[in-house]
């Protein structure tokens, strides 16, 4: 690790001036950064299973294997063993094994020359990326994704897995929504989900049909992420706009109002912040021949340090 972070900030210096020379003028250096070990899962793709649980775990065990092996690829055994690797029941394997053996499109099934079967969990870039035009003219293929961690062997679950996917689903509205108030903030026009996400208010009812879940179910995952550090709530005080809720026995006030006693309240719905630019660079849209995102110079001086805007801008 010392040895790393030597090499990231050895400068080579031109023979011609000294060291106390060169730190007085500024200069230009490549900052080495390491790779985020994850699994880029298209946000297509997740928006395509949140509505079925079976579909969800088609994803979560394509994850699974891409974690599994380099390869993408796990030679299966028997059912046992398989249950044992990934660490789930009887029931939730045999659904993933029939559909994987009936020719789901995320996996290919092979049968190697010594008789034994193959399963491959198929690119996510083959099946879901998409060509655009860069400002050079060339084309290049981009593709919106979300991070999911690269587990080790021995600790790939797919329950975990699952509900990492939830969590991606739950938090790719926050993320949407703060880029588009902070765009919106430096007045620079919104266009396409941007404009959709600025007009977006997060309810927990809106959160709830966005993830295809209960309202109770996002309220319990939104208190969650707050109490391990990914998000911060604001909530908004009530504001009494009914003296009385029931003008008489037969005509009751709108609806849409909290009741306490006789009085109707109501409240402006929750902010939401990540609190992580870690968790933000999860939600990325990838241009896979961008030179941007291939190599990144950061011109540093000695009076400017790097700054997380400098960081965010590699990642970004």
């Amino acid at each position: 690790m010392q040895r790393q972070k030597d090499n990231l900030n050895r400068v080579s210096y031109p023979p011609t001036h000294t060291v106390s020379d060169m730190r007085k003028r500024s200069f230009s250096r490549k900052i080495n950064v390491l790779a985020m070990t994850a699994i880029n899962v298209p946000m297509a793709l997740l928006q395509e299973v949140k509505d079925d649980r079976l579909e969800q775990s088609l994803v979560a065990m394509s994850v699974a294997i891409k974690c599994f092996s380099p390869s993408s690829t796990y030679i299966f055994v028997n059912e046992r063993k398989f249950r044992r690797d990934f660490q789930m029941g009887y029931t939730k394997s045999k659904k993933l094994l029939d559909s994987i053996f009936k020719g789901h499109p995320l996996f290919e099934v092979k049968q190697l020359a010594d008789g034994r079967t193959v399963f491959v969990a198929r690119s996510f870039k083959r099946l879901y990326g998409y060509w655009m035009t860069l400002r050079t003219g060339e084309t290049s293929l981009a593709m919106s994704v979300a991070k999911m961690d690269c587990r080790s062997r021995g600790n790939i679950r797919i329950a975990e897995i699952e509900k990492e996917i939830q969590l991606l689903l739950f938090l790719t509205n926050i993320n949407a929504k703060t880029r588009a108030d902070e765009l919106q903030a430096k007045g620079l026009p919104l266009t396409g989900s941007s404009s959709h996400a600025a007009r977006t208010v997060l309810s927990v009812n809106y959160l709830a049909k966005a993830t295809s879940r209960s309202a109770r179910t996002v309220v319990r995952r939104s208190r969650s992420a707050r109490e391990q550090g990914i998000i911060s709530v604001t909530p908004h005080p009530l504001v009494r706009c009914c003296n009385n809720l029931l003008h008489d026995d037969l005509h009751p006030c709108p609806s849409g109002l909290i009741p306490i006693g006789l009085f109707g309240f109501t409240r402006q719905c929750n902010d939401y912040q990540l609190l992580s630019w870690d968790w933000r660079r999860r939600f990325q849209h990838i241009i896979y021949r961008h030179k941007g995102r291939m190599t990144f110079n950061i011109y540093v001086s000695k009076d400017k340090p790097l700054s997380q805007t400098d960081l965010h801008a590699m990642y970004d």
